[in-house]
């Protein structure tokens, strides 16, 4: 019997080739199996989801598993950290602490020295860190040649009495050094120094296969592994039977990876792939509880994806998400669902209900209601009419309703879905249906501009609602309402049922009157919003130049007993007012903020007044941040949208109007030129706020700098213009 073979690449080399084809980039926020990173969607059933979102909170409901969401807090009218997105601080939290190291496997130390190996002589110096490893790095073929294979091969050794004892040690010896990286070639004395009709030989046989699989000769294993279907050896027979799987399954994919790394499916070998399926049934048949049914039945997935038995596949999720033990294997099993079933069906969705499989069904056909460039949904109604059936038979008919309401909202029909849902006179704390299904109703009388009864309707809804994520999306849904009509100020009425600091501060940025925000700067409920206010109120006085009303607007700042400095509230940070001047640039001389705002108090056109509140807004970048709590606020966001947004600076109209000004003097004149100039340096876009001045207006400004004031040091120091 001769195995050699002249594949002489290492197990090592192998390893480092597959790590490159497989490599990949997490191009996403925050990696969503990963348990720092929580649900970043709406906590309800849309389309506008991640569907993996959508997927766990309809099947954790289901199996009564906590979900990965944001914490809560009991008083949320002092953080604006609860909103429906992405955090930041997930992906910069401190990653768990690793594990302590591996101590040596107890039984492999034990058959080891039963059949007379010391492991040491064997492991090669750079791989030391490899005994107790419990599985390898990558996946496909390579994930299976761990510390537990050869234990359980030793352990089938030691159990067959037919083997003799030098037999077992050299066996068990070429197992290890197949283990560490040795090819076949480097045990082939071993495996053909056995007698023919002996059972050690089929030991061999055995090892044969696994060097041939793990070195990608996969027509040698197949050809090894076959040998053994039928050998009077119960773990060698059991144990070919799942690796004609597992070879087939490689063989089948052996060429699907591109020049960069990627997977393309459509490479597959479907022949090999169809080969896979009929041994992984095989194996089922004979050992529905065998050693490797489970990983049979994980494979019958992969299976399926390659080959794009999209119907089967739907039907083995549903069936394993049944059978999830808890929720981390629920998440897990969520993400490889969605990295299955995303590529195909992101550009081409699903447009009909899988058979028995009605979850995955819904959340498909979920995806396809979400709007394409056309501002329209793929599912059209006649397809999902063709769906009902399926979800009846299942006895799932409510998530065909929700499908239905779903199309009606996509499409503008809220006259049908205010026809179809009843408001509800109470509600589950735990039934994401009903409560997606009145948050439909909500919007509806929203899309209709029945704002006073959409605000009735979302201020008896929060109080219906006993889960503490429902509700703070029912205020930003109320806040938007309310703003939409044009009432923002009752956001911030005494009892005001909108708490969530995060949606109130977008509407003192935003909409507030400088009345109101005065009125909330001076009493609001906390230190936070008092700061949020009286920062809003305080650029805005100066971008709209209301310079008295800044110097007294600025006493307000008594009613914060305590600053707000944390890095959450550094787009208010007060002390920005506190300038004083000195980080101009040198040879322009500006006093304090505050003296500065006294002058233009004064003498609204002061020139040097207009220069220093420009050194103010260029040093300082102070203006009202609408990026730092922009994210996860619904509906708000387009209730507060407004073309021109409050609060911006626009330091190029103080230089304008220096420049036009017959009364300037030239030291504040020739600096005016200098920095309406280098608002365009040196990208040529504008830094400085305000409309775009045409190049040859900037062209203009430079030949009047250095005409006009060659002597200044600021023509001296501007050599180009952008």
């Amino acid at each position: 019997m001769v195995r050699k073979t002249t594949f002489t690449l290492s197990l090592c080399a192998l390893l480092a080739a597959a790590a490159q084809a497989y490599a990949s980039a997490d191009i996403e926020d925050c990696s969503w199996s990963d348990p720092l990173c929580l649900l970043k969607g709406e906590p309800v059933l849309t389309p506008g989801n991640d569907s993996r979102d959508n997927l766990l909170r309809l099947l954790s409901e289901a199996k009564s598993f906590a979900l990965p969401v944001q914490a809560i807090p009991a008083d949320v009218s002092r953080t604006r950290d609860v909103y429906f997105a992405w955090h930041p601080e997930w992906d910069s939290a401190p990653p768990p602490p690793a594990p302590p190291a591996q101590r040596e496997d107890e039984t492999f130390i034990q058959q080891m020295a039963a059949l007379n190996i010391d492991p040491a002589q064997i492991m090669p110096a750079n791989s030391a860190e490899r005994l107790g490893t419990s599985d390898y790095e990558l996946e496909n073929r390579f994930v299976s040649n761990t510390l537990a294979a050869v234990s359980q091969f030793n352990a089938a050794l030691l159990a067959a009495p037919s083997v003799t004892p030098q037999q077992r040690h050299d066996l068990a010896l070429a197992r290890l050094k197949l283990f560490y990286g040795a090819n076949i070639t480097a045990v082939a004395d071993i495996l053909n120094s056995f007698p023919a009709d002996a059972d050690a030989d089929l030991f061999a046989y055995y090892l044969s296969g696994i060097a041939h699989f793990y070195g990608g000769n996969y027509t040698a294993a197949t050809h090894d592994f076959t040998l053994l279907r039928e050998s009077q050896q119960p773990w060698l027979t059991e144990t070919a039977q799942y690796m004609l799987m597992r070879t087939a399954l490689n063989k089948s994919s052996q060429n699907s990876i591109g020049q960069y790394g990627d997977f393309d499916i459509a490479r597959i070998n479907r022949d090999d792939a169809a080969q896979a399926q009929k041994e992984a049934q095989t194996y089922l048949q004979r050992w529905p509880a065998g050693l490797y049914a489970d990983s049979a039945r994980n494979m019958l997935r992969r299976i399926n994806w390659y080959l794009q038995a999209w119907p089967q596949l739907a039907g083995l999720y549903e069936q394993a998400f049944r059978q999830a033990a808890d929720a981390g294997e629920l998440r897990k099993l969520v993400s490889e669902y969605d990295n299955v079933f995303g590529m195909p069906f992101y550009a081409q969705p699903v447009l009909a209900a899988f058979p028995d499989a009605p979850q995955v069904s819904y959340v498909e056909l979920l995806r396809a209601l979400r709007l394409n460039a056309d501002n329209k949904p793929t599912l059209t109604q006649a397809q999902l009419d063709a769906s009902k059936a399926a979800f009846e038979k299942s006895g799932n008919l409510p998530l065909w309703r929700d499908l239905q309401l779903q199309l009606w909202s996509a499409t503008g029909n809220n006259a049908a879905i205010l026809q179809a849902v009843t408001p509800a006179k109470t509600l589950p704390a735990n039934d994401i249906l009903a409560f997606s299904e009145q948050v439909l109703y909500g919007e509806a009388l929203m899309g209709q501009t029945q704002w006073p009864a959409a605000r009735d309707f979302w201020q008896q809804l929060l109080q219906l609602s006993q889960n503490p994520e429902q509700q703070q999306y029912i205020q930003a849904k109320l806040a938007a309402t309310l703003v939409y009509n044009g009432n923002a100020a009752a956001i911030f009425a005494a009892d005001s049922p909108v708490t969530n600091l995060r949606f109130r501060s977008r509407v003192l940025k935003t909409q507030a009157s400088p009345e109101l925000l005065r009125q909330q700067a001076a009493n609001g409920p906390n230190n936070e919003e008092r700061t949020i206010a009286l920062h809003t109120l305080l650029v805005r006085d100066l971008t709209e130049s209301r310079f008295s009303d800044w110097l007294n607007d600025k006493k307000l700042a008594t009613a914060i007993t305590q600053p707000v400095i944390s890095e959450a509230f550094n787009d208010v940070n007060l002390s920005s007012f506190d300038w004083d001047g000195e980080a101009t640039e040198a040879g322009y001389a500006c006093r304090s903020l505050d003296d500065t705002v006294t002058v233009l108090s004064k003498n609204a056109d002061d020139a040097h007044g207009l220069n220093c509140l420009g050194e103010f807004f260029r040093t300082t970048q102070t203006h009202v941040d609408l990026w730092k709590d922009h994210a996860g606020n619904d509906m708000l966001e387009a209730a507060i949208n407004r073309q021109q947004p409050l609060g911006q600076y626009d330091r190029q109209s103080y230089y304008q109007q220096i420049i036009t000004s017959p009364k300037a003097e030239p030291e504040d004149k020739s600096y005016a030129l200098y920095r309406a100039i280098l608002c365009y340096a040196p990208s040529g876009s504008n830094e400085c706020g305000g409309e775009d001045v045409e190049k040859l207006q900037r062209k203009g400004w430079f030949t009047q700098l250095k005409t006009q004031y060659p002597g200044s040091p600021w023509a001296q120091k501007l050599k180009y213009y952008w």
